[in-house]
């Protein structure tokens, strides 16, 4: 039996959000939705996978890769706060197939800090 942890659901919320967000900026690109956009999540790990319109498919042209990944980063970002790594990305442009990989980043709070010294010289001490 798995069970679902709040990091394990805060991180499929924000697959959720990567997956919305791609489907837009789809749409802003190409003037219209994808066929379907989906988010698999693993620990930190995210996976979207976009299918294309067919006739976008049909173009076998390669979509922007790079720049949908970083667009995709960016709004997920604005949206909950949370910055995603960007990891591989693929097109299978036959099957009309996207996939981009993320690693969700975790900012270390400073509260988690407390009562560790600074590292570096101590000035004025003596």
């Amino acid at each position: 039996m798995r069970h679902i942890t709040a990091d394990t659901a805060e991180t499929e919320r924000i697959g959720a959000i990567a997956a919305q967000a791609l489907a837009d900026i789809h749409g802003a690109i190409y003037g219209q939705p994808p066929q379907a956009t989906r988010a698999w999540t693993d620990g930190d790990a995210i996976l979207l996978v976009m299918r294309l319109p067919a006739d976008v498919a049909a173009e076998n042209a390669e979509p922007p890769l790079a720049s949908m990944q970083r667009m995709v980063g960016a709004a997920v970002e604005r949206r909950t706060g949370v910055a995603l790594r960007p990891a591989s990305n693929s097109a299978d442009s036959q099957r009309g197939l996207v996939v981009l990989a993320f690693e969700r980043v975790r900012v270390r709070s400073e509260e988690q800090d407390l009562g560790r010294a600074p590292a570096g010289p101590v000035r004025g001490s003596g």
